[in-house]
């Protein structure tokens, strides 16, 4: 059979700013071919910062102000890793976690943002904004009438998000707006400035003028003029810092933290590096940290990677020198100013709520996903890969530490000898997976969970395990990286539940796949049966139902990557629990739900 291409580059877009949101957008539209892409995230849905304002009041509900990045990357044919980086290995490639094995790359592309730049310990940044979410929540929840909450930061951010806490909180809490400059938003014109600083006062925010805010501890608001503000909490939207991880990468960074990177968005040091947004800096051409130059960026980097991608020259990008800026007011008025000209009103404001959805809808829009499935090239034992592959994924598995296991993974032979306890029966139960979502990591944990799940049932305790992996064909540091990242999954989750991975089988197939054989122990007297089910039984299930739909319409770009990411951690659960609470209370009969469904 025709052998299938593998790809050639690998192309990794760190963090889910807007720039990267359209550099997916452009993938899908035209995709580039042998490349794989993969979007790491945070989180499964990309904020849209300039809504935030308008979704604290109520104007937008969290779904018109998240772009959903599932969707997006089905369209794209793009792999979606929800986690959170915690560093860059540039010599090995590799983006790396601190929960997870590395992803490696052979472009980088780096769009991760920053947070405010605040005193450790003393309230809440503003980004990253799922965090902010929640802290306000609770805010909401807990203070009681009457205490005051600050806002630290006089910039268009922390003028608009001042006036939507007063909209939001106002009539509960005070609000206080801290800015080190005599007036806020005092980069605008004059007219902007008045209309700005009479609706804050208009909605009852307190202003603190003219000094630094400093360190929060126990109530209270340290100040520059050495004085103290009492506050229950505060609020950051000052200037940002990228991620420490970026310097101590060994990027050229400038004294933020922000990658430095030429008219071409490479950075200065590292030529298979790009970066843009706000954790970059363009030589020689600084501009705000605001989310224009960022959403602008999106056309020149996707071309550039695209370039890069085709070993051709790259193109020079000029950002424009100012930008419009929008601030809402709130009650349906907004006002705007670009160099010396202002306007307020709510005519402005309905002309930033058109610009806001009109944004939001071009990311909404379904791109059909390309057919990707291609014919093996060779069956059977015959599309085994080279022994290195497997042993060095082996290699990257937690030891084992069980004495029933005299041969295992660490000193391979042709079988795994393991010595089972006196008495004890064998329960033996195998599963096989084809890859339903394209994290390998999350998919090795859920085959492994699944595959535990059938001892449970019964009653057995997890005692061993054998895994057989396929993998496409393609460069064998990628079928390495692949393999182990699947394999440590299934280790991890099986190592939990005091289930030992002695040994794995591994081979080339078009597409992924992990077949797992679990076994297990318990007195035969105990075995759990469904043979003891009668009408009237009560049937308590452990887990939701629904998963197989969900992620069907994944593929189709039908789920929210959100519902997707709850599912799978339903899915990685252990059953382990909740069949020791079931025992423990005499259950009689008890099966698992598997691939025909609860009536199957």
């Amino acid at each position: 059979m025709r052998k299938p291409v593998p790809p050639e580059i690998d192309l990794v877009l760190l963090g889910a700013g807007h720039t990267h949101v359209e550099v997916l957008r452009r993938f899908a539209l035209r995709p580039a071919p042998n490349v794989r892409v993969t979007l790491i995230s945070r989180e499964p849905e990309a904020a849209y910062p300039a809504m935030l304002p308008a979704l604290i009041r109520g104007d937008y509900t969290f779904e018109q102000s998240h772009i959903d990045l599932g969707p997006l990357s089905v369209a794209a044919d793009s792999r979606l890793i929800v986690a959170e980086a915690s560093g860059i290995d540039l010599q090995a490639r590799t983006v790396s976690f601190s929960q997870r094995p590395p992803i490696p790359f052979d472009l980088l592309s780096i769009n991760v943002g920053g947070t405010p730049l605040m005193p450790a310990g003393s309230g809440v940044a503003v980004k990253p904004i799922r965090g902010f979410l929640d802290r306000l929540a609770t805010i909401e929840h807990d203070l009681a009438s009457g205490a005051a909450v600050a806002v630290v930061g006089g910039g268009a951010s922390g003028a608009e998000l001042a006036l939507a806490l007063a909209c939001r909180l106002g009539r509960r809490l005070r609000i206080v707006l801290v800015t080190e400059t005599p007036d806020p938003v005092a980069m605008a014109p004059e007219r902007a400035r008045r209309v700005v600083r009479a609706a804050l006062v208009e909605a009852g925010v307190e202003l603190v003028c003219g000094v630094r805010a400093g360190r929060l501890k126990r109530g209270q608001l340290a100040l520059s003029d050495g004085t103290f503000l009492e506050v229950a909490d505060a609020f950051w939207a000052t200037g940002i810092v990228a991620p420490s991880f970026l310097v101590t990468s060994g990027l050229a960074c400038d004294p933020t933290g922000c990658v430095r990177v030429d008219a071409r968005l490479r950075s200065i040091s590292h030529a298979n590096v790009f970066a843009a947004g706000d954790c970059a800096a363009i030589e020689g051409n600084p501009r705000p940290r605001a989310g224009v130059w960022a959403a602008r960026a999106g056309e020149p980097l996707s071309e550039n990677l695209r370039r890069a991608i085709e070993r051709r020259r790259l193109r020079k990008w000029k950002p424009q020198a100012h930008a419009l800026a929008i601030l809402g007011l709130g009650e349906g008025r907004a006002v705007v100013w670009r160099n010396g000209f202002a306007a307020s009103g709510r005519l402005v404001w309905r002309w930033k709520d058109w610009i806001d959805r009109r944004w939001m809808r071009t990311y909404s829009k379904r791109t059909r996903r390309r057919k990707t499935a291609e014919p093996t090239h060779r069956d059977g034992c015959g599309a085994k890969f080279g022994a290195e592959v497997l042993a060095a994924a082996l290699e990257t598995l937690p030891p084992i530490a069980a004495p029933h296991v005299a041969i295992g993974p660490e000193a391979p032979e042709d079988a795994a000898v393991m010595m089972p306890p006196a008495g004890q029966a064998i329960l033996q139960r195998v599963d096989h997976f084809r890859a339903f979502v394209d994290d390998p990591f999350v998919f090795g944990q859920v085959a492994a969970a699944h595959a535990l799940s059938g001892l449970h049932a019964v009653g057995a305790r997890p005692w061993t395990a054998l895994a057989t992996a396929a993998v496409p064909y393609t460069a064998n540091a990628r079928m390495r990286a692949e393999l182990s990242a699947m394999l440590r999954g299934a280790a991890e989750v099986l190592q939990a539940d005091g289930c030992s991975l002695v040994g794995a089988h591994s081979a080339e197939a078009a597409e992924k796949s992990l077949g797992i054989v679990v076994n297990g122990l318990t007195e035969p007297p105990r075995v759990i049966r469904t043979a003891g089910l009668q009408v009237g039984d009560a049937l308590i299930l452990t887990k939701p139902l629904g998963t197989g739909i969900l992620l069907a319409g994944y593929r189709r770009g039908d789920t929210r990557a959100g519902w997707l990411k709850e599912a799978l951690d339903s899915m990685r659960a252990s059953n382990a629990t909740a069949a020791e609470v079931l025992r423990s209370h005499d259950v009689i009969a008890c099966s698992e739900v598997a691939g025909f469904g609860l009536a199957g």
